[in-house]
C-alpha cells in the first residue's frame, strides 16, 4: 500500500471500548465503520450492530447489516431508530459535520447516546508541534490514510476542533454527558506541566473570551494536556421530541 495506513484501527478506541462494554447493549449504529473492527467489539458485547460508510472497499468484516453512506448528506434511517450511534474518527473527515450530527440526533431515539472520537487536535504535544513547525498533524500533511474509493468527499481531513464540535453538538439539541482524553502516551504525561503554564495563562483571559471560545473544556485535562485522541459521549434528552 505504499506506506499508507488502513483506518479505522484499535489505538484510538481504548476510552470507547471500556465505556461501551460497560452499557447495556442495544441497537447501535456505527458510522463510519472502517475496516469493522469497532463493529466486531460490539457484536461480541452483544449489541445489534448496523454499520455504515461512504466506503465500502475498506470494510472486511462479515455478517453485519452494512449501507453505503455519505455523512455529509444524511443518513437512510427512519427517526429514532437506534439507541445509541458510535462515531469513530468520523467528524474530522467532513466537509459538513454539522449536517452529520444533526442526522446522528434525528436516528437516535430520546435518552439515546451518541459516542464520538476524534483526533486531538489541541493536545499539547499538538501545540507545541505547531509552535514549532507550523503543521498540526503530518497526516494530513502527508495523506497517510488509505480510501479504496477516490470520491473526494471520502478524502477530506480536517482540523476539527473541540469548540467546534462541542457548539455542533449542542445546536443540534444533544448533550455533553462526558468528555475523556483517548489514548494517552507518555508524551502527554511528559507535558503535563506545559499544560498546567497554559491553564495559569488562561486565567488573564476575558470571562467573554473564555465562554465564546469553551476556554473552560480546552483547557480540561480531556483536551490539554489531553491524549491523541478525543471521546465525547453526547446524549439526546428524554424530552425530545
Amino acid at each position: 500500500m505504499g506506506g499508507l495506513k488502513i483506518i479505522g484501527g484499535r489505538s484510538s478506541h481504548d476510552v470507547l471500548r471500556m465505556v461501551l462494554a460497560e452499557r447495556s447493549p442495544g441497537k447501535i449504529l456505527d458510522v463510519p465503520a472502517g475496516i469493522g473492527v469497532l463493529s466486531s467489539f460490539l457484536r461480541e458485547h452483544g449489541y445489534d450492530v448496523h454499520c455504515a460508510d461512504i466506503d465500502p472497499g475498506n470494510f472486511a468484516t462479515q455478517g453485519f447489516p452494512f449501507e453505503i453512506v455519505n455523512l455529509n448528506r444524511g443518513l437512510p434511517y427512519p427517526d429514532a431508530s437506534f439507541q445509541a450511534a458510535v462515531c469513530a474518527n468520523g467528524l474530522h473527515r467532513l466537509w459538513n459535520p454539522g449536517q452529520a450530527i444533526r442526522e446522528l440526533y434525528r436516528i437516535l431515539t430520546p435518552g439515546g447516546s451518541l459516542f464520538i472520537t476524534v483526533n486531538n487536535y489541541a493536545s499539547i504535544q499538538k501545540r507545541i508541534r505547531f509552535l514549532f513547525t507550523g503543521s498540526i498533524t503530518k497526516t494530513i500533511n502527508s495523506g497517510e490514510f488509505c480510501q479504496t474509493t477516490g470520491d473526494p468527499e471520502a478524502n477530506f481531513r480536517n482540523c476539527f476542533l473541540f469548540p467546534q464540535l462541542a457548539n455542533m453538538l449542542e445546536a443540534a439539541g444533544f448533550q455533553i454527558a462526558d468528555t475523556r482524553a483517548s489514548s494517552i502516551k507518555n508524551v502527554h504525561r511528559l507535558l503535563a506541566p506545559v499544560a498546567w503554564l497554559i491553564r495559569f495563562g488562561t486565567l488573564f483571559i476575558s470571562k467573554r473570551n473564555k465562554c465564546l471560545n469553551r476556554i473552560y473544556e480546552t483547557r480540561s485535562a480531556a483536551v490539554c494536556p489531553g491524549g491523541k485522541y478525543l471521546f465525547i459521549e453526547a446524549v439526546k434528552p428524554n424530552s425530545a421530541l
